[in-house]
């Protein structure tokens, strides 16, 4: 088992949700934006 500090849990805390900030749909509608930009030169 792994001991953790309390800033290390804090840490752990603010990474998983700022995953789980990010949207699915928003990361697609960047590839298409990108998939786009990258055909037009």
């Amino acid at each position: 088992m792994i001991t953790l500090s309390t800033d290390e849990i804090a840490l752990l805390r603010s990474i998983l949700v700022a995953l789980r900030a990010i949207k699915v749909r928003d990361i697609d509608k960047a590839l298409v934006i990108l998939s786009k930009l990258d055909r037009n030169p």
